[in-house]
Parts: C-alpha cells; structure tokens; sequence
C-alpha cells in the first residue's frame, strides 16, 4: 500500500504532459529493446547509443531523440537505476542530433490591434453566440496573452469584472507548476474590440454567470438556425478551438500564417514595441519564468531593428 502510493507521489512530481511524454517515449524505446534482444530497464549506454543512432538514421528531428534521453533518463532515475544517458557517448549523440536534424522554427505570424478591431466591427450587431464566443477567445488570448489552454481552462467564476477593468484567474499555467494560480488584469478599452464589453456581450448572450463553476467556452450546436452553448459542463478542445479562431482571423489577414499562439505572440509584440511598457510587466503578464522565454514570443518592429545602426552615426 505504501509502496504504491509513494510510486503515485513520484509520478506527480511532473505534470501529467511530460510523464505521458516520457511514458510514451521509453515505451518506444522498450519495444526497439524487444526487438534487438537489449535490456530496457536498466539498459546500457551503448545500446542507449545504437538506438539514438538509429533515430538520427531515420532523420528524426532533434526534439523527438531529446525526447528519447530524457525519457530514458527519467525511467531509470524513478527506478532508483544507473542512468545510462550520463554517458558521453549519449550525450554526444544527443548534441550531434541538434546539428544534424534540427529544423528551424517556423514561427506564426503576429495580428494587429487594428486588424483585431476590424474582425470586431463585422460583429458590431451580432448576437451569435458562437462568433461572440470566438471573438471572446481571440481577444482574451491577446490582451492576457493566453495560451489556448488557459483559455479554454476557463471557467465562468474565474471572471471579475470592476468597473474600468476585469480580472482573470488563471488556475493552471504551464509555467505555474505548484498551481499557485495567477490574476490577469485587462483594462476596459475604448474600441469595438474592448475584451471588457466584449465578453459581457457573449455571457449574456450565452446565459453564463460569474457565479457559476461551469467552463466559460464550450462547444455549441445550432438548431433551427440558432445557435447555443451544450448543456454538458464541457471545455472546447483544442482542434475546434484553433479552427474556430484561425477562420475568424484569416477575414482580416488571409494571407498571414495563423495559430492560437499568434495571438500570445501578437499582444506581448504589440506591448514590447509601444513606448513605455517595462519588460518585467510584460514577464509578469505573460506568466513567462524566463526573459528567454518572453523574448522568443516577441517580434520587434522595424524601426527599433533600425534603432541600432541609426545610433552609431554613420
């Protein structure tokens, strides 16, 4: 009994993603063991070496054989066995992966305050509540700087409205490991695309109070022409949420590459390139542990990329 219940402890030391990543990734390995007659558990590094080997012979990207070792790693160490990822021939192997298969990122694109404002005007009079529910999503996920998760994490009493700005309780974050929880602050704007007014407009459209425990987006249906949230206390998923919202975008920027990111990416490059907003407050805002994780979001505009040659005179 204890034994079990310290093996659960264990596994809650990381979030549920990473043990299902790891899960899944020394399950693949164990299977390749299977196949060569190799001991998975504990292996050895050389064969540790031949699989990861193998991986960069199949043109694996960097990430997946990262994956490997530290799948790996992680099986042994919650074993209490020798970890045969500390070897130099694995870490070598792990190296020469990031100079042989790696692929570079193919960031979205970023959207605009005033394309934002533009997609709300074509709603200006709309009491659909599926449009209002995904212009909710987009313009939240801008303003917070969100991801999709947090989003549709929601639920309807996480939402405090003041009377010049709203507060969002963020339960779960990625970066928030301890689920200490975080407070988004949204300030009540003067346009048509105003996060304030806007997510008004869909509660009551949508029936949904503040009070209630209920998810804040969740799938509808149409009947008769109508649309309307489900009765079942269910999140949107993640699929239905970025074809929803991507849609919406391309009417006001066909042409750009688009994903639920763009929008986090979009409301700290906005933030970033206007006078006067502090980096800490755009790291505090975005829920960003690192200046290296707050700087890979954000695009500088042209003219600070200018700002640099410009200040040498030449």
């Amino acid at each position: 009994m204890v034994a079990s219940k310290m093996s659960s402890y264990i596994l809650q030391s990381k979030a549920d993603s990473t043990v299902n990543k790891y899960s899944g990734s020394f399950a693949q390995f164990q299977a390749y063991c299977e196949a060569k007659g190799f001991s998975a558990k504990p292996a050895s590094a050389i064969h540790v070496a031949v699989y990861l080997t193998d991986l960069i012979d199949q043109g694996k990207t960097d990430h997946v054989i990262a994956s490997a070792v530290y799948a790996i790693k992680w099986a042994h160490k919650i074993n209490v066995l020798l970890d045969p990822t500390d070897s130099y021939i694995v870490k070598s192997l792990l190296e020469a992966s990031k100079r042989l298969n790696s692929k570079p990122v193919q960031k979205k694109d970023v959207v605009s305050s005033a394309m934002l404002q533009e997609l709300c005007s074509m709603y200006e009079h709309s009491t659909d509540v599926v449009d209002l529910r995904d212009l909710c999503m987009i313009i939240l996920s801008f303003a917070g700087f969100m991801r999709f998760n947090e989003v549709s994490n929601l639920q309807c009493c996480d939402i405090q409205f003041n009377s010049d700005h709203i507060v969002i309780k963020i339960r779960h974050s990625k970066t928030d490991v301890y689920r200490q929880g975080n407070d988004v602050y949204i300030a009540k704007g003067d346009t048509l695309a105003c996060p304030y007014t806007l997510l008004q407009r869909y509660m009551s459209v949508a029936e949904l109070s503040v009070v209630s425990e209920g998810f804040l987006f969740k799938p509808a249906f149409r009947s008769k022409g109508k649309a309307a949230l489900i009765k079942k206390n269910k999140q949107l998923s993640y699929s239905r949420g970025h074809e929803c919202i991507v849609k919406k975008l391309k009417l006001v920027a066909p042409d750009l590459k688009l994903g639920t990111h763009s929008l986090r990416a979009s409301g700290a490059t906005v933030a970033a390139n206007t006078p006067g907003v502090s980096d800490r407050c755009i790291k505090r805002h975005g829920r960003w542990k690192t200046d290296l994780a707050k700087d890979g979001y954000i695009d500088d505009s042209r003219d600070k990329k200018l700002f640099i040659t410009k200040a040498l005179k030449l």
